[in-house]
């Protein structure tokens, strides 16, 4: 017997990322041309059939298209002079769309039509030009359905820029057509006020699940994220962290880090905040290493911002708070104690887990990893435990990092209290005695960066790759970073054994900047899109870089909490992931029963009157 077993939440999530695979850049203007005209004169046989007439066809053609061609260029300006956005590729790409639903409905009228004619023995001299008022009413409620969920999400503000085509068409049909008279075009008006009706019922279903949860306009909040993907402003991502921080809550995040300074100042920062870089793009907390470096620039413009514990619930409300981790950062950083001695590293495995620590003084790095075994991001609970157990240890204190750095789409979080939870906090624990063990000494630090050989497209941030060396007692730890969301399965080890030869211990480690997930796929790990042989040649020559440039400098280790910090608010992110998979759902049921209610309803009035 078959079981339906219910979706997990990493499988929840997961669904929800994919649906930015149904994302798709538009073509350009000019290459819709040709498919407009071709269908135009395809409808325009239609309506003359079945006679072969081509100066009638051709009239007809310039009928259906010259209508459309001047709505797809007057839709824009209407739409934003309503307070709406739209652009010029979508404008002529749901003209295409429009005259495609215009054909289906031409083409199986003249299809019955035909097989009448041919089976009920009678010949075929039937007009099909209610038909196409059917169709351009079909169109309206397409056009104010996505004007509505993409322009301007209050129906009578997108209703002028939304029936432009239909009138137009109107207009078109009642010129070309003999007889059209003003009987259709009342007829006709009446048919496009149903559907405009049944559009309306549908955008108000595709509403209700993210207002009932969170009080906010569905339609709205999606047209704000699609102008982020299609054109990053700040009026879009002012709007986005509008509604962040409406459903934020207010909290208390740690960030710790190590400082690292020579008689020139500051050499480099390294900084694991429990602060997530999410949720997209670069709304809120998105690009969190550019926006943190940035803060800190007075200091040195050398900032490592690795991945704390922590998850898409830790999301910064909006960018402003993101200040708030710079500044917590500088006034630790220039009240640390610097000079501390700084042991060798350590790695401790447990079942699936590793850990990399090294004591800096009486605080303690640890940088987690499952890799090879894919994760998702490791929860601040866990993190917490595991700064617990450096504690009990004897440590003064700890820098959890998350390495962030294997993974396959659906996997899911390290929740504590899971199996893969205890396992990271075993395998920390074993690192951290062993490295509060370890003979400390006087450091050598090197600081080295790669940037511009990759774009968020392929995966990588605007911070390109840092690698921080650490040399003390006669051993080299290199702790490379990307500023990417992740690594695919594989790339991590390439990298350690890319640089084995450079360094004696080494970690691979991504920010999980989210500023690379603004693309169609919605998975775009580092490996993902840009070739292996480029990830590992940067890497490596990153490490080398960073070991020539080694010198001795003063290690400083520091750890603080951040009141009134604004993030997301615990299950944030799985309300909005429950959310959204909700409105998909009720979509498609919705979208039957409310256009083909309006096409019963339209057809009905046609044949009465």
């Amino acid at each position: 017997m078959h079981v339906l077993r219910p979706k997990t939440v990493a499988e929840s999530q997961a669904e929800t990322t994919r649906l930015a695979r149904r994302l798709f850049l538009s073509p350009r203007p000019q290459r819709m041309l040709f498919p407009i005209l071709a269908f135009a004169f395809m409808e325009s046989y239609l309506l003359v059939y079945p006679a072969v007439d081509a100066g009638r066809v051709a009239v007809g053609a310039v009928a259906i298209a010259l209508p459309a061609c001047i709505a797809a260029v007057a839709t824009v300006p209407v739409a934003e002079r309503l307070g709406g956005r739209m652009y010029f590729r979508r404008s002529f790409l749901l003209i295409f769309v429009s005259l495609i639903l215009l054909g289906s409905f031409e083409l199986m009228a003249v299809g019955v039509l035909t097989a009448y004619a041919i089976f009920g023995g009678v010949t075929y001299a039937f007009r099909i030009d209610r038909v196409a008022v059917l169709g351009y009413g079909a169109i309206l409620w397409i056009r104010e359905v996505i004007l509505s969920a993409t322009s301007n999400s209050k129906h009578l503000r997108s209703l002028p820029a939304a029936a432009l085509h239909p009138v137009l068409g109107l207009a078109g049909l009642a010129l070309f057509v003999p007889g059209f008279g003003l009987a259709d075009v009342v007829i006709a008006l009446v048919v496009f006020a149903l559907f405009f009706g049944s559009a309306v019922a549908y955008a108000e279903i595709a509403k209700r699940p993210l207002l009932r949860s969170f009080g906010v306009d569905g339609l709205k909040l999606l047209r704000f994220t699609l102008d982020h993907y299609t054109e990053p402003e700040e009026s879009g991502i002012a709007e986005l962290e509008g509604f962040f921080h409406s459903i934020s809550v207010v909290a208390r995040v740690r960030v710790g880090g190590l400082a690292f300074r020579t008689a020139k100042g500051v050499k480099a920062l390294f900084v694991a905040p429990t602060v997530h870089p999410g949720p997209m793009g670069y709304v809120s907390g998105s690009d969190l290493p550019s926006k943190v470096a940035r803060g800190l620039s007075d200091l040195t413009p050398n900032v490592l911002v690795a991945h704390g514990p922590t998850t898409h619930d830790e999301n910064p409300a909006t960018s402003a708070e993101v200040q708030k981790v710079s500044d917590a950062v500088r006034a630790l950083a220039t009240t640390a104690e610097y000079g501390v001695r700084v042991g060798r590293s350590c790695r401790a495995s447990f079942a699936r887990a590793s850990a990399l620590a090294q004591a800096f003084g009486d605080v303690v790095l640890i940088v987690a990893s499952f890799a090879p075994n894919p994760t998702d991001d490791i929860d601040s609970a866990t993190g917490h435990a595991a700064v617990q157990e450096a504690r009990i240890l004897g440590a003064r204190d700890a820098i959890f990092v998350d390495a962030h750095n294997c993974l396959e789409p659906g996997v899911g979080l390290t929740l504590f209290g899971s199996q893969r939870s205890h396992e990271i906090i075993q395998a920390a624990k074993a690192a951290t005695e062993a490295a509060l063990k370890a003979p400390k000494d006087r450091p050598r630090v090197g600081y080295a960066s790669r940037r511009g050989f990759g774009s968020p497209d392929q995966g990588i941030g605007a911070r390109g790759i840092e690698a921080l060396v650490v040399e003390t007692g006669g051993q080299r730890t290199a702790y490379v970073l990307f500023d990417g969301n992740n690594m695919v399965p594989g790339i991590r080890d390439d990298i350690r054994a890319k640089v084995s030869g450079t360094v004696q211990e080494s970690e691979a480690m991504t920010t999980d900047n989210h500023s690379v997930n603004l693309t169609m796929d919605g998975f775009n790990a580092v490996g993902a899109v840009l070739d292996r042989e480029t990830i590992l040649a940067q890497a490596g020559a990153a490490v080398t870089e960073a070991v020539a440039g080694l010198e001795p400098a003063d290690a400083a280790a520091f750890a603080g909490e951040i009141p009134e910090f604004r993030i997301f608010g615990p299950q944030s992110a799985s309300r909005l992931t429950t959310s959204i998979s909700s409105t998909m759902a009720v979509l498609r049921p919705a979208l039957y029963v409310t256009l083909s209610g309006a096409i019963a309803l339209g057809a009905l009035v046609i044949v009465l009157f």
